[in-house]
């Protein structure tokens, strides 16, 4: 499942970061990027169920552990995208957290549904904007100076 969040009406605040060099630019846009995306992290592993106790191929908290984010700018690095998800671990098939953590998300005929990922997107949507909008203007004024 992908949820993407555009922000707008930055347009002079990108034009201040494409003159300011591409090495600024890249570095104001890519910290800009991990503090939404935290926002984001932080949601998720707050939601994310957790074992009472261990089972043969679980741990507690093993789903929650396996959260993380990852930031990659656009070949032209005037862009980006940040990504919050399960990490696949080394596990193979239905042992990854990636796997069976879209069963608890999403529920199978085995278990109802524990949404975590949705709701951590729509309880920290707002913040990571303004986290990401405020991370881009002080780069801007760090350019300026």
């Amino acid at each position: 499942m992908k949820m993407t969040v555009e922000i707008e009406g930055l347009k002079g605040v990108e034009d201040a970061l494409s003159q300011a060099g591409p090495k600024l630019a890249k570095r104001a846009l890519r910290k800009a990027l991990v503090a939404g995306a935290e926002q984001f992290e932080a949601a998720a592993k707050k939601n994310a169920p957790v074992l009472a106790k261990a089972t043969a191929r679980r741990q507690p908290g093993e789903l929650r552990d396996a959260i993380d984010m990852n930031v990659k700018l656009s070949g032209t690095q005037e862009s980006g995208v940040a990504r919050v998800g399960i990490r696949r671990g080394k596990e193979k098939g239905s042992d990854s957290p990636a796997v069976w953590g879209s069963f608890v998300e999403f529920g199978s005929i085995h278990g109802a549904a524990q949404p975590f990922m949705r709701p951590a997107f729509e309880q920290a949507k707002a913040r990571a904007q303004e986290v990401f909008t405020d991370e881009i203007k002080k780069g801007v004024e760090t350019l300026g100076k």
